[in-house]
């Protein structure tokens, strides 16, 4: 039996000459997450990988994963719980929050004083706490400002962790720097569980979203036209190169004055040359400057594809929700045949554009609408309306791009990245039921659509109906199959077949 120090050199001999399926798991997983786990953080993956399959030699099962596409987005899911800490804590790093209250939201709250409403990504946010102390915190500067819309957004890779998130229920240990969990406007005691008051928990949404394979900034996901972003402690497990171009994503995603907060772990990684450094008392954070126009292609588009693709305080006070919007007008009783119905159809002449985005960056909103208003071919307004929604929401104007997105579906309800784009402001509004509509409008659109059928199920997941979630997510699939997983899926803001593909497995494997 080999001694102890035998099992050390054992071991020691793994980390540092790795067999070729343990290198090629390491490449594999620092693909798909960005991570780095070169040198000394080997160590971490394979006690990772032993953890999740539970096997003290777990060579071959891992051999047979590589060698399978089908199962590895579940084994990532398991991997990444193991990799990254799960485990957060409300108001952590106390100093930031008093930046924001003090310096911050009142900036914000200056410059979107005539449309009421504040847009927040709360990017890996683990299990809820950061995003929920963020809907606490805007409670409380709002408790005496009525009719304001606050929108949190909270995202991470981990599945687990976001269904532990939207139960909104934890233990003592995760208030340990703030006693917020002892005011019952906030928190209910059920036995020694805390659970966070509906009218707050209703108020903030979560999200798959892998920062190095999704697409953003991109209005499906609600990561655009933001007023803030928080990306703290999450640098610590990614490459460098891989924080930056997050960086690159994220001042793209802000609009025009929009806000950078970075933890301690992105300080050395802080963005340089385009963001606007704005040091305070309490902190330093990141502006983008209120001048620069937004950067889109010529169609309307964002120009990032994913990283990978190129390597206090009334009682009673709740967050306003966003209004229900208008009903749909009826679509057609038949849809026609052998007519396109997507927003490329009739292009609207470059020149036109060239007017509208001039009158955009100057801020004249009205003298857009009105460009937009003077065409005459109804599906070409249309389809340049849909446009100009989607500068709208790059400069935050959302209740506007809102408006605009009503028009256009009466004056063309069979476009349906606009009935995709509906579903996604209900979505983001919490109004599901809507949602749902407009995502089977865009099935009886194109019932071979992938992106529709995906975004009903992930509807239907916040719905809990887990039958009616199966069902579509199996269509998605079916739909997938023979594609080519590099080719884009239309109507998706730059998602390729193959990472719809696994988001679909990684829904299906819970």
């Amino acid at each position: 039996m080999p001694s102890f120090m035998d099992q050390i050199e054992n071991q020691k001999s793994k980390i540092e000459n790795p067999t070729a399926e343990w290198d090629q798991a390491r490449h594999w997983v620092e693909s798909e997450t960005g991570m780095d786990l070169s040198g000394s953080r080997f160590a971490r993956l394979r006690e990772a990988v032993v953890k999740s399959l539970g096997r003290k030699n777990p060579e071959p099962e891992l051999r047979g994963i590589l060698a399978r596409p089908e199962q590895q987005a579940g084994f990532l899911e398991r991997l990444t719980g193991q990799l990254t800490v799960g485990e957060s804590f409300f108001f952590r790093n106390e100093h930031h929050f008093r930046a924001l209250r003090e310096q911050v939201l009142p900036q914000i709250l200056a410059e979107n004083g005539s449309r009421h409403e504040v847009r927040v990504w709360s990017a890996g946010c683990a299990t809820g706490e950061e995003p929920y102390s963020l809907a606490i915190l805007f409670d409380q500067v709002l408790s005496n400002h009525p009719g304001w819309q606050v929108s949190v957004l909270g995202t991470d890779l981990n599945p687990e962790f976001l269904q532990r998130a939207r139960e909104a229920r934890y233990r003592q240990w995760s208030f340990r720097q703030t006693d917020i969990h002892q005011d019952r406007r906030y928190f209910t005691l059920e036995g020694d569980i805390y659970r966070l008051v509906d009218r707050l928990r209703e108020h903030v949404r979560f999200a798959i979203l892998n920062l190095v394979k999704d697409v953003y900034p991109s209005p499906l996901t609600g990561t655009v036209g933001l007023d803030l972003i928080l990306f703290r402690n999450v640098a610590i497990y990614l490459k460098p190169e891989v924080t930056a171009a997050i960086m690159r994503r994220f001042y793209e995603a802000l609009r025009p004055g929009g806000w950078l907060l970075l933890g301690e772990a992105e300080v050395t990684a802080a963005p340089q040359g385009a963001f606007e450094i704005r040091r305070f008392e309490q902190d330093t954070l990141y502006q983008k400057p209120s001048g620069r126009s937004p950067n889109t292609t010529d169609n309307g588009a964002w120009a990032f594809p994913p990283l990978l693709a190129s390597g206090t305080v009334s009682a009673g006070v709740a967050l306003p929700n966003v209004p229900a919007l208008p009903e749909w007008m009826p679509l057609p009783p038949n849809r026609p045949r052998g007519t396109a119905t997507t927003a490329s159809v009739n292009s609207p002449d470059v020149m036109v554009w060239e007017q509208i985005d001039k009158a955009l960056t100057a801020g004249h909103l009205d003298d857009a609408e009105r460009h937009v208003d003077r065409i005459t071919v109804t599906k070409q307004r249309a389809t340049l309306r849909l446009r100009f929604v989607r500068s709208l929401l790059v400069r935050a104007e959302v209740a506007r791009a809102r408006q605009m997105l009503e028009i256009c579906l009466k004056e063309e309800p069979l476009l349906l990245e606009a009935q995709l784009l509906k579903a996604g402001f209900a979505d983001e509004a919490g109004d599901l039921a809507t949602a749902e509509q407009a995502c089977r409008r865009a099935l009886y659109i194109n019932p071979s659509a992938p992106m529709a059928h995906f975004q009903l199920a992930l509807v239907l997941e916040r719905k809990g109906d887990g039958a009616s979630v199966a069902r579509s997510l199996k269509t998605t699939l079916k739909l997938l199959q023979g594609k080519d997983p590099h080719s884009l899926v239309e109507f998706g803001d730059g998602v390729c077949h193959g990472r719809l593909k696994e988001m679909v497995s990684l829904l299906m494997s819970k």
